[in-house]
């Protein structure tokens, strides 16, 4: 018999079944959380309604010929030279309207970042949760089956946050990552407790 064989979640004494299930709990809230974020933010749930109309109703164009207009006879002060006034550039009007000169490249650096720091965290929990799934009653060719489902999940949601705003195809890998991701700590999480429930041969 391997040595691995002889210790599973059902033989911990009440102290260590009492962290395990305290653990589990939090990090399955913590994805839970998460995915209803995601969910939200995705517009599955529906946008904000008066945002909707607000953004209905917004006259861009009519907003910044007032502005336009206004500023033919309003100039914004020089405060570096002893009140001489300067008028409102072109260049102002596009920062009053809220554009940003944020370009595609700057678009893939932010969503690389934001994407390392998702794959930190959910290697983390895949390390975590892991090891004390390592340790259920599963069998092992089902633990292989979830490690290689959890760990690819992982790594194709990260690929398209990554490309988000600059990949046609990344919203189908974070469809497919993040669902996947959640089914393996859902069923990571049931079978660790369904463990701490039984007890263990002495």
């Amino acid at each position: 018999m391997d040595m691995w064989d002889k210790f599973n979640l059902t033989m911990l004494p009440s102290h260590g079944k009492l962290f395990v299930a305290i653990f589990t709990a939090l990090m399955l809230a913590v994805m839970v959380w998460a995915g209803g974020l995601a969910a939200i933010e995705s517009g599955i749930f529906g946008d904000d309604e008066d945002e909707m109309q607000a953004q209905a109703a917004y006259d861009y164009q009519a907003d910044m010929e007032a502005i336009t207009t206004d500023s033919q006879a309003v100039t914004a002060p020089n405060w570096a030279d002893s009140g001489q006034e300067e008028p409102i550039t072109n260049e102002d009007l596009g920062k009053f309207a809220g554009s940003s000169g944020e370009t595609t490249w700057d678009k893939f650096v932010d969503n690389l970042k934001l994407g390392h720091v998702h794959l930190n965290g959910h290697t983390a929990l895949f390390f975590a949760l892991g090891v004390i799934f390592f340790f259920s009653t599963a069998s092992i060719k089902r633990k292989k089956l979830v490690y290689w489902i959890f760990g690819s999940a992982i790594l194709i949601h990260a690929i398209g946050l990554a490309g988000t705003d600059t990949c046609p195809y990344a919203k189908i890998f974070i469809y497919i990552g993040g669902p996947l991701i959640l089914l393996s700590v859902f069923y990571m999480s049931i079978k660790i407790f369904s463990d701490l429930r039984k007890k263990g041969a002495a």
